[in-house]
């Protein structure tokens, strides 16, 4: 028994490997012309492969019976035929493209599509027969053995005007004859594919734990799975928020930094998938803005992906490890001025295959900072269920809205609601909100945001070599001992200390040299030369296009900060292994006025600001900004609680905690105040602006002391928007929270980002907080500080 079962499980291995092969090859003397239209610019292929519903569902076909597709068909669009060519002898061939706009041409070494070479392509339009505008167009000589089938591909993507695509061939032993279209006699049906049900379709996943059962339009039936994290909302709802006016090209130094971010944001608008903006009129309309997307992504089905990101400007993306926002940082990728679908950029913007399971919840977080020009973000995604493992924008389809934010675009803003019968859309509570209108009374136009002009370039730069600056690496070290393994540095030093703001870049503009220019950059500051202090994190300087009218681009901004040295130093540059350089920098700067000279700080918990004699203008500091403070009974955090009148306590002091109130007229602690065994506890009476000129003092002579560091909530609110202002005196790590009564957290402002030395001011909309006592909490370098904050009516 044995024997014959092998033998028969021989017999039918061999015909079924062979059916299988044989399977996608269809009807002879014909082949499948499909198109993918509405593309805002010119696509190319990488853009077609980026398409969720290629190749398998193009929104129009064709059956044709030769390698020519149709002629003019449309715009901004993009075709494909693919198949089979068998030939009946074995024979060398040679083929050619003609197209317009352009195309490219693909033929496999047999029938596996996987096996498909690039053989030819147009890069420039030709007309219809036009075979010898570029050699390209050509393919070198192929042998295809007779009776063998060989699988093909054939793109053309056509913008505006013309269109059309020919696949001509002929022998290689008759150079001089004609090309002859591939037609009917040669030519098979591809057939193969996925064909599944349409996205929606209702279906039952066989789990009783989820509902709203949907095909998704790859042959998976997909539910919502039950969870108990309650800022987890809407299926297939995305919003990205817009922060308007932001210079720089940063997430980090530039938007972190911004007042209104990540809580008052200027715009919003749904998103179709993970990627956006929304195409504007005209394309690519608004500058200096930032970006900030949350929600939840789901799998179909269990396996391992592959996530990558592109974008203009700086993007970064966060993929937690689960639902849960506090572990954001499982994975992560960044990226640094791409084109679309540029995936080979950086190694950075790739995120490794990990497994993910069905029916959970990850949570997702984008973060854009836009300058001029270009704007996007996309994140793309390889999966198990795709029919081919090309990189594929996430669709909405599998996101879920993050509905647990507090921003808040001011009332009275513009917006779009995206109701055609209703005018005068403006925010109302956070909403975007219409006036009902109904026949000739509706005006159906998007709201309009107001764009403001970018910053104009100061001059444009010339391709000289001796308009640039090169270091080749052999000359001194670095000034800054912890840059010693950056060879390739440039210092200024200045006449006098500055205040320094932002600056422009012109990076090495050679042609044919431009890969010496600067790519990953550090920058220092000193006062002296000799103690150095790192801005910001590691800065990507886009490459230099090597032409006349180079405008450079916004760099680093110093956000007011105080040197008299500047040190530059590469990491790495474009690509040239002996020297780099850049063209131009440009620093916006000013002295200040003379010792003593009134001023304004910026900052609202200091009175009487004047400069001192190290150019910085410094007000007293006055931080109690709260005239009362009421604590329940409930487990006291580590921090300080400060009020300008009184405190009243019947809070516990934890063992272990370190806990201080200061108030100008009374301390009171109530019955059920109690301080645990180990706990520090320490109160003390004092008016807050005479001790504020104590510390002031101390401030001055104690340029090291890490303990000054204050922080206060506006009590004022204007339009239900109130300030949260700290300022740290040495740079170091900050986060902000915003706390319930029972120090739950509410919402991340800072989460864990480097600061410079200064102030910072964060708006907070309080429209989505319920009445009620809440906490802001700032931890600087370990160090917890607390201020209460009332929302009223």
């Amino acid at each position: 028994m044995k024997k014959i079962y092998r033998i028969f499980l021989l017999f039918l291995l061999i015909p079924i490997a062979d059916i299988k092969a044989q399977s996608c090859i269809g009807p002879a003397g014909q082949v499948k012309w499909g198109y993918w239209g509405n593309f805002p610019l010119f696509p190319d292929v990488t853009d077609v492969w980026a398409l969720e519903n290629f190749p398998s569902r193009p929104e129009g076909t064709q059956i044709i019976n030769s390698l020519r597709a149709p002629i003019n068909y449309s715009d901004f669009y993009a075709g494909m035929i693919r198949g089979f060519i068998k030939v009946p002898q074995t024979d060398n061939y040679i083929f050619n493209l003609t197209a317009d706009d352009k195309a490219v041409f693909y033929l496999s070494t047999n029938q596996l599509p996987a096996n498909k070479v690039k053989r030819a392509e147009v890069v420039v339009s030709t007309t219809l027969d036009q075979h010898d505008k570029d050699p390209a167009q050509t393919s070198v000589s192929i042998q295809l053995v007779g009776g063998q089938y060989y699988y093909f591909e054939m793109y053309n993507f056509d913008w505006t005007g013309n269109d059309h695509l020919t696949l001509s061939w002929k022998k290689a032993s008759t150079p001089a004859a004609p090309w002859a279209i591939v037609d009917f006699n040669y030519i098979y049906e591809y057939t193969c594919g996925q064909v599944c049900p349409e996205r929606g379709t209702p279906c039952n996943d066989g789990n009783s734990a989820t509902t709203n059962d949907q095909q998704d339009g790859f042959c998976n039936c997909v539910g919502t799975p039950a969870t108990a994290n309650t800022c987890i909302g809407e299926k297939g709802l995305t919003e990205a928020y817009y922060y308007d006016n932001i210079v720089g090209n940063y997430v980090f130094n530039d938007l972190v930094n911004a007042p209104k971010f990540p809580l008052s944001p200027d715009r919003k608008e749904k998103l179709p998938g993970a990627y956006g903006p929304l195409p504007a009129t005209p394309t690519y309309s608004a500058d200096n803005y930032g970006t900030l997307v949350q929600g939840y992504l789901t799998v179909p089905v269990s396996g391992n992906y592959e996530f990558n990101i592109t974008g203009d400007g700086n993007v970064l993306f966060y993929l937690s490890s689960d639902d849960n926002i506090d572990n954001k940082t499982a994975h992560q990728a960044s990226v640094y001025q791409t084109d679309e679908t540029d995936h080979t950029n950086n190694v950075s913007q790739t995120i490794a295959p990990f497994f993910m399971e069905k029916n959970k919840y990850y949570y997702f977080e984008f973060r854009h900072k836009e300058n001029t020009w270009r704007d996007h973000f996309n994140l793309y995604w390889k999966t198990p269920f795709h029919e081919d493992k090309e990189w594929k924008r996430v669709p909405a389809f599998y996101l879920y809205d993050y509905k647990c934010e507090v921003s808040c675009i001011p009332a009275g803003t513009a917006c779009n609601d995206g109701n055609p019968f209703t005018n005068d859309d403006k925010i109302v509570n956070c909403e975007c909100v219409g006036t009902p209108c109904s026949g000739p009374d509706c005006d159906d136009e998007s709201a309009r945001y107001k764009v403001y002009d970018s910053c104009s370039p100061t001059d444009n730069l010339t391709t000289l070599s001796e308009a640039a600056w090169l270091s080749c690496g052999t000359l001194k070290p670095n000034p800054n001992p912890a840059r010693t393994n950056n060879k390739n540095w440039i210092r200024y030093e200045f006449n006098n200390a500055y205040k320094f703001q932002d600056t422009r870049v012109w990076n090495y503009n050679v042609t044919g040299e431009t890969n010496k220019g600067f790519k990953s950059v550090y920058v220092d500051y000193s006062i002296d030369g000799t103690t150095w202090q790192q801005l910001g994190g590691t800065y990507t300087w886009p490459q230099a296009p090597g032409n006349a009218d180079y405008a450079g681009f916004i760099g680093p901004n110093f956000n007011d900060i105080r040197a008299k040295y500047i040190l530059i130093s590469a990491i790495n540059n474009w690509g040239d292994a002996t020297c780099s350089g850049f063209s131009k920098i440009t620093f916006n700067a000013s002295l200040c006025d003379s010792e003593g000279t009134i001023c304004d700080d910026g900052d609202p918990l200091t009175i009487n600001d004047k400069f001192d004699n190290s150019c910085n203008c410094r007000g007293v500091n006055i931080n109690c900004a709260s005239d009362t403070i009421k604590l329940d009974r409930s487990p006291l955090s580590d921090g300080d609680y400060k009020a300008i009148k009184a405190i009243a306590a019947e809070s516990l002091v934890p063992t272990t905690k370190d806990i201080s109130f200061t108030a100008g007229n009374s301390i009171v602690l109530l019955p059920g105040f109690e301080v645990k065994n180990n706990a520090v506890f320490k109160a003390d009476i004092a008016n807050c602006v005479q001790q504020a000129f104590v510390n002031n003092e101390k401030l001055t002579n104690a340029t090291d002391d890490e303990s000054v560091t204050e922080f206060s909530t506006d009590s004022t609110e204007i339009n239900k928007l109130k300030q949260i202002v700290f300022r740290i005196n040495k740079p170091g790590y900050v986060k902000l929270k915003l706390k319930d009564k029972s120090e739950n957290t509410i919402v991340t402002i800072i989460d864990n980002y480097y600061e410079n030395l200064g102030t910072q001011i964060k708006l907070l909309p309080t429209n989505k907080l319920p009445k009620g006592l809440y906490w802001i909490e700032l931890d600087y370098d370990g160090k917890i500080l607390k201020e209460q904050l009332e929302v009223k009516d």
